[in-house]
Order: C-alpha cells, then structure tokens, then sequence
C-alpha cells in the first residue's frame, strides 16, 4: 500500500468500481471538450485503509481544446489547505491529445471518503472539468503515520521574498514567484509551498523532492481571473501531510483584465 509521501473509451464517461456501476455527469467549461475517466482504483472501493495510505486511480483523459497544456487531479470534496489531506501534483507537460495517468489522494487521519473528484484546469489556472466519481473508503488511525507526523517540527520558514515584488499589476495567468528561505530538520525531507489566499482560480506548483538543511527554493502561483490578492500563504509541511511552519504574507497583487 503506498503511503502519503510525495517526491507526490470515452462515449459515455461511464465508471465501474469494484461492485459499483454510475453514469456521474461531469461539468465541462465551454472552453474545453475534456473526458476523464477512472479506468481502476487501487485499493478498489470499498476498502479500509491506514492513515496516511493513498487511494491511486488510473484516470484515462483525451481533450483538443483548448489548444494548450491541461492540468489534472485527483482530489476530495476539501480545501487544498486542509490539513491531513494531500493529493498529486500535476507537472503540466500535457498537450491536447489522449492517454492515461495515474494519481493519488488521501487522508491522514480517520474518516470516511464517499467522492473522488477528477479536477482539470488550463494554463490559467481557470477550473474547466470536474467530475465526483461515488467511492467508499474508510481511513482507521495508524501509530506509525502519527509518529511520522512529528517529523521535521521544530523547523521554520526564514524568508519570503516574491518576484515581481508587491504592490504589483498582473494579467490573469501571471505567475508570481516566490523564494523561500528555510531550516528544515527533518527525517525525511520537508516540503515548502506558497499559494494566494483568495476565492478566484489559482494554482500552484508542488515540491516533488523533499528539502532539507538550510536553503532556499523558488516556488510560484498563479491566479487565473481579474482579482485583487491581498495575502499569500507559505508554509512548510512534512511528508506524511502535518503543517510544520506558516508564515502569511501582506500583499497587494491585482490582476486586470
């Protein structure tokens, strides 16, 4: 069974898993003609996993527009900064075509998860598919995800410096860099991102290899719609998803139309 720990037929978009069998109904921007689909869940539904274990889906995807990279996720009905919940990030390589893709998601901690979500978005960050797919998890307390969670405390964000600085004016897409310095003491590495606190379409980029030491990495987001961003939120977390340090940050970013 993998565990939470990041380095993280289309006629009808019918899904069967396990025993079950739904028609779900996606809903598509007009901007875009994606299908996704889950061709298989491991575990299958209807399983009982520890906290910190990952539900991975094979998700077959075809689209031709819009005419550039798409990005996709396997997600939970919960904010992206909820704590004990993570999901994969997607490098955004893709271009229109088809094929299929593997991704994760799960829970640290016990609960029940009755949806999978297949979420896509353009190169804007603007939401353009989503489609709940019916499953049935149950996610029981594990000892050793709890020790795991200890990992890296203690350990801190140093700076925050972002490019363009704010105040700043951005077009819908822009990305707006942002240079973390850290101290991060940890077992098995720690993961530093930075994302807008706002309601409008933004995405962000994952780590994908865990830090440690004393440093600093560059990571951006982007915002997706005309809107006025006034606080970014870094924070450092460790592999097994618990919130090790957070730092919000004042800013007066505005994007025009």
């Amino acid at each position: 069974m993998r565990r939470m720990k990041l380095s993280l037929m289309f006629a009808a978009v019918a899904v069967a898993v396990g025993a079950q069998a739904a028609e779900p109904v996606a809903t598509r921007s007009p901007s875009t003609d994606m299908a996704l689909a889950v061709v298989k869940l491991d575990p299958p539904s209807g399983s009982t996993l520890k906290a910190g274990e990952l539900i991975e889906a094979t998700i077959a995807w075809r689209y031709s527009k819009p005419a550039e990279q798409a990005r996709i996720w396997l997600k939970l009905d919960l904010p992206d900064s909820a704590p004990d919940y993570i999901y994969e990030g997607d490098p955004g390589k893709r271009a229109p075509g088809e094929g299929r893709i593997v991704r994760h998601t799960g829970l640290g901690k016990p609960g029940h998860v009755d949806a999978v979500y297949l979420v896509a978005k353009d190169a804007s960050s603007r939401e353009i598919y989503r489609l709940r797919v019916p499953v049935d998890y149950t996610y029981v307390a594990d000892a050793a995800h709890e020790a795991a969670r200890q990992d890296g405390m203690g350990s801190r964000i140093t700076s925050v410096t972002l490019e363009p600085p704010s105040p700043a004016h951005l077009a819908p897409g822009d990305r707006v860099f942002v240079r973390i310095g850290y101290d991060a003491r940890s077992k098995d590495g720690l993961l530093p991102t930075a994302r807008a606190v706002t309601n409008c379409p933004m995405n962000y980029n994952g780590v994908f290899d865990p830090v440690n030491g004393q440093g600093a990495i560059v990571q951006y987001f982007t915002v997706g719609a005309p809107c006025e961003v006034h606080q970014v939120s870094v924070e450092l977390a460790n592999t097994a998803g618990a919130l090790v340090d957070r730092k919000v940050i004042d800013v007066d970013l505005r994007y025009g139309r």
